[in-house]
């Protein structure tokens, strides 16, 4: 008599050579719009040459009299902190025994050197260091006192400290934008272009502008321009073939999602905002305006197998620190008022 199956038994069928990461917020490039210093190990005084202006005179028969230099020269000092992160991993806890198999035959365990495995955990210890290193740089506070946010003044404090022109909510040339409360529709272009008008001469003069914004503000701004438009031909156009590369006025505008993801988690850590909605915030500067000083090189990363603890150890160190070249170069929006 044959033997009847009803229903298949369940199988679960493991892949030992794939593993999947979590995806995490890094944002667009935005590194080649900064002067970066490499290799800073400290405190780092930099010259800087104040404009010259008014300095042409009549021609007497006297003798020359130069002008003063007394106020023609200043400094810039970026002060970097030095930030760590280390990481440790016990294989024995941490992974079972489908990728026992991908361990080198006679070594231990415990230790995941030479396996597919360390593989896996350099590629998510690379991820998280550069989100830290980019969410660091841009929204940290010193005057915070927080262990994730509180190390150095990042662009948008450092920029609040030089004195860079700043736009908040109750920007006039914004509808109503109550307090606590998520971006209102249309004010992501608006506060664009109250960033473009507010600008110094001497920025707009400069060239190589770019804008950076939240993700809030580029959906809002990207609403606004098509969907206002009815899908005429141009903004029809953009819907079919795409927006490669979304600009204001020429400008282009690197979005930083990163952001509304970090101030939607920890608004109570950040400068500028009071709420978690308020994840709308913006700069418009240009070119090398902002000197980042870093030996950071997300390839450094030292590994170890600690005997004593049965565990595999990852550590990055590095020195990282900014500063803006002058408060004309740079406007900015956050929802409230920065403090320093």
């Amino acid at each position: 008599m044959a033997l009847q199956l009803t229903s298949l038994p369940t199988v679960e069928q493991y892949d030992v050579n794939r593993a999947i990461i979590q995806p995490i917020f890094m944002g667009q490039d935005y590194m080649q719009y900064m002067e970066v210093l490499p290799n800073i190990k400290g405190t780092t005084v930099i010259d800087k040459f104040n404009q010259l202006g008014k300095i042409t005179k009549a021609f007497t028969n006297d003798a020359f009299a130069a002008e003063g230099d007394s106020d023609k020269g200043a400094t810039i000092t970026i002060t970097p902190s030095r930030v760590e992160a280390e990481i440790e991993f016990r294989a024995n806890e941490l992974f079972n025994k489908m990728k026992g198999q991908l361990m080198r035959d006679g070594h231990e365990f415990d230790n995941v050197d030479g396996s597919i495995v360390k593989n896996i955990l350099l590629d998510l210890i690379g991820q998280g260091v550069k989100a830290d290193f980019n969410r660091q740089l841009w929204l940290s506070d010193v005057a915070e006192a927080d262990a994730d946010y509180g190390i150095y003044d990042g662009i948008f404090q450092v920029a609040k400290e030089a004195g860079a022109t700043a736009l908040t909510r109750e920007y006039s040339g914004l509808t109503t934008q109550a307090d606590d409360a998520a971006l209102v529709a249309g004010n992501g272009l608006k506060i664009m272009q109250g960033l473009y008008d507010s600008a110094a001469p001497e920025l707009l003069e400069a060239g190589n502008h770019v804008f950076f914004v939240s993700g809030d503000i580029a959906d809002d701004y990207m609403a606004s321009t098509l969907e206002s438009s009815s899908f005429a031909a141009a903004g029809y156009g953009a819907m079919v073939n795409g927006v490669p590369n979304l600009t204001y006025r020429g400008i282009p505008i690197i979005v930083r999602r990163d952001w509304d993801v970090a101030i939607a988690a920890d608004v109570a850590e950040i400068n500028g905002c009071t709420a978690a909605a308020e994840t709308h915030r913006a700069l418009l500067t240009t070119k090398d305006a902002f000197v980042v000083g870093t030996d950071f090189d997300e390839n450094s990363v030292e590994q170890w197998y600690s005997m004593d603890n049965k565990a595999y150890r990852f550590r990055v160190a590095y020195m990282v620190g900014c500063a803006l070249k002058d408060a004309k170069l740079a406007v900015y929006y956050t929802p409230n008022a920065i403090a320093v």
